[in-house]
């Protein structure tokens, strides 16, 4: 598909089928959109699916993004798209990979980006996940650190 500017883009989108992660009205929106844009898209069932069974499709489509061509992804949190990318064998450069959030933003907002490359929304796709990872990996340390002694073991030496 080449896009409005002349763009060379592939989009993919992710019916996100076996894990459910993402709002049912979002991707029937995302994907009513799609179809009614008249822009070529591919729909696969779920990524996460093709990803646990080293689907090659996975590596070419990787392959795209390295050769000039901008893929735009429609799944969920850009970390996790990423890490599926990555198991199948087939890692995404930061180059020419634009992943739209289906998880949290509204489906206007993913069409957005994907049809038009709106970057506001490729980057407010990842702001939530990593915020709240933050959080988690703060909060993970200080559980581990438990019950610490009144007095370390120097001061009982002395």
């Amino acid at each position: 598909m080449t896009a409005p500017g002349g763009e060379n883009v592939r989009i993919l989108y992710c019916r996100c089928a076996f894990a459910r992660v993402v709002p049912d009205d979002v991707k029937a929106d995302v994907l009513a959109g799609l179809a009614a844009s008249g822009s070529g898209f591919e729909a696969v069932a779920d990524l996460c699916e093709m990803a646990a069974r080293r689907d090659p499709h996975l590596a070419d489509l990787a392959a795209l993004a390295g050769a000039g061509q901008t893929l735009r992804i429609a799944a969920c949190w850009p970390r996790a798209v990423r890490g599926l990318f990555h198991l199948a064998d087939a890692p995404l450069g930061q180059a020419g990979v634009e992943i739209l959030n289906m998880r949290t933003l509204p489906a206007e907002r993913v069409l957005d980006g994907v049809l038009r490359g709106d970057a506001a929304a490729v980057a407010a796709s990842a702001q939530g996940r990593d915020e709240e990872a933050a959080k988690q990996s703060a909060a993970g340390r200080i559980a581990a650190l438990g019950d610490l002694p009144a007095r370390t073991p120097l001061e009982d030496a002395r």
